[in-house]
């Protein structure tokens, strides 16, 4: 428990619901979520939901772009007070430097849809999002929803969905967790990653790609 952190403020209730009002309008965006099971033709999906993917660093669409920055400028906010809280787990990562990757999505699962399997955010797949420098990853709920929160396994801990409640906790196996699924109401949320580095230094790698 003592990982995850937890932060709600008035805030990042209009962050949330900035969110909100940009899923509902821009239906131009969104994308089935990747969806990935065991294996099979009639294996249920890990995850099924309904995707905006969103990139604080392309101005191509300036309504996207304002709301990717606000949200990173937000979740960087909160990665500062989390480790000031957790001074050692800064000193601890590669040049004691952690950066919220500028790349995320946004997600709304309907009624019955969810992020059912147990998973955590670290990877070793070759991305442009480095899954592999992964430290922490974060939530921000943008609608308060009974039974529709987060289960971490090993920590025996639901976290309920609240409109304006920011959540990072770390991205490895030691907080495997998973969508709590409501068959009656839908749940949106902007989620991501914080990787270890400096984001001048993922910018240069990027533009090298």
């Amino acid at each position: 428990m003592q990982l995850i952190g937890h932060y709600h403020n008035a805030g990042f209730e209009a962050v949330a619901d900035g969110v909100m009002d940009f899923f509902e309008r821009r239906q131009d965006l969104q994308r089935p979520g990747v969806a990935f099971g065991p294996g099979g033709s009639n294996a249920e999906p890990a995850k099924v939901s309904t995707d905006i993917s969103l990139v604080a660093l392309s101005r191509s669409d300036p309504e996207s772009f304002a709301l990717a920055d606000i949200i990173v400028r937000g979740v960087s906010a909160g990665l500062e007070q989390y480790l000031q809280e957790r001074q050692l787990f800064r000193d601890v990562c590669p040049d004691q430097e952690l950066f919220v990757m500028p790349v995320f999505n946004l997600q709304r699962y309907a009624p019955g849809e969810g992020f059912r399997q147990w998973h955590c955010d670290w990877t070793i797949s070759d991305e442009a999002t480095e899954p592999v420098n992964r430290v922490l990853a974060w939530i921000l709920y943008c609608d308060s929803v009974t039974e529709a929160g987060t289960e971490f396994h090993w920590q025996q801990h639901h976290e309920m969905a609240e409109r304006g409640k920011l959540v990072i906790f770390p991205a490895s196996a030691s907080h495997i967790h998973r969508g709590r699924v409501n068959s009656e109401l839908s749940k949106t949320i902007a989620t991501g990653w914080i990787n270890a580095g400096s984001r001048e230094d993922f910018l240069k790698r990027l533009a090298r790609s």
